[in-house]
């Protein structure tokens, strides 16, 4: 009979240890930007309750190398040091997609969090996470500036336009040399 409450409290706690990790799954949230162009700047936000642990995903894609900027902050308030709003432990991290899934590119804590990377084409996500702190929870907002990277003809074409320019300014000097002074 004692084996029995055993196994009985065993299933019990294995049952409240999976719905726990359930309601934490059910708290991710992903926001998807999809395809992000050069020029464009796309924005993200979520607000967060009081003591929620939160994971959340922000997706995006590149079709071709950019020059990606990031600025996520979390928003705190305070009245005589007591938190209106907030979020603890804030933390990103910038992941691609690769073949075994998602890989860590580089991870931030704190707030404000930037980044300024070349990142190459494909799928990529910012998994970001925190603890709502605040009485009435917390707030984060974020945004992406998408800069194309020229591509290698251009830097031919920009080397040879500054080297036509140097042999003019180098030509002109020349000719300023040989004529004489007028009198």
């Amino acid at each position: 009979m004692e084996q029995g409450n055993v196994a009985k409290s065993f299933r019990m706690w294995g049952a409240a240890v999976a719905l726990c990790c359930a309601a934490s799954l059910a708290n991710a949230k992903t926001i998807e930007l999809g395809d992000l162009h050069a020029g464009g700047s796309y924005s993200f936000t979520d607000v967060v309750t009081f003591g929620e642990s939160f994971t959340d995903y922000v997706g995006f894609n590149l079709g071709s190398a950019s020059q990606v900027k990031s600025f996520i902050k979390s928003f705190d308030m305070s009245i005589f040091s007591f938190d209106l709003l907030g979020v603890d432990n804030f933390s990103a991290t910038l992941q691609h997609l690769g073949t075994g899934g998602f890989q860590n590119v580089s991870s931030f804590s704190g707030s404000p969090i930037s980044f300024d990377d070349l990142l190459g084409p494909g799928q990529y996500r910012i998994q970001l996470g925190g603890v709502g702190s605040g009485l009435f929870g917390g707030l984060f907002r974020g945004s992406l500036q998408v800069a194309a990277v020229p591509e290698a003809d251009v830097w031919v074409m920009l080397l040879v336009g500054f080297l036509v320019v140097l042999h003019q300014v180098r030509r002109k000097q020349r000719v300023l040399e040989v004529q004489p002074l007028a009198a």
